[in-house]
């Protein structure tokens, strides 16, 4: 249910810059799993393809990371959010920063992450996503020459 904005967080309304921030913070500080508490917490529909309701009492989109497949196609496949494909992005981030600080340590993979403004605190990162390119093209150049 929390944080709300200007806070990490999946969050419809959200941008994108702030639903990967989510797993900046918990690498930053030195978390190394994280628990969401659902993925497909809407209200239950009474017929197939009905409209799909948030449940009451929660900010948008919270526990709502996937939705089911028959309210968009005859399929019955799962169908991903948005949010939940900027998650994947920012556990490919959490990668990135894990695979830099174990060639260059910690401090220094924290100094990158800062001095391309990527991630500074939970109230204070980018909002542009060519700050993310340019981190994750240093982590690549500076790890490829590693190998």
């Amino acid at each position: 249910m929390g944080p709300s904005d200007p806070h990490p967080n999946w969050h419809l309304g959200m941008r994108g810059t702030q639903h990967r921030a989510v797993m900046w913070r918990v690498w930053k500080e030195g978390g190394t799993g994280f628990l969401y508490w659902g993925a497909n917490c809407y209200e239950k529909a009474t017929v197939p393809g009905a409209e799909i309701r948030f449940r009451r009492g929660l900010p948008p989109g919270d526990g709502v990371l996937y939705y089911p497949g028959e309210v968009f196609s005859s399929s019955k496949q799962p169908v991903a959010s948005l949010r939940l494909e900027r998650i994947l992005s920012g556990l490919q981030d959490f990668e990135y920063l894990k695979l830099y600080a174990s060639r260059y340590g910690k401090e220094e993979a924290v100094t990158l992450l800062e001095k391309t403004g990527v991630y500074l605190g939970p109230e204070r990162y980018t909002h542009e996503h060519m700050a993310i390119d340019i981190m994750r093209g240093e982590i690549f150049s500076s790890c490829r020459s590693c190998s």
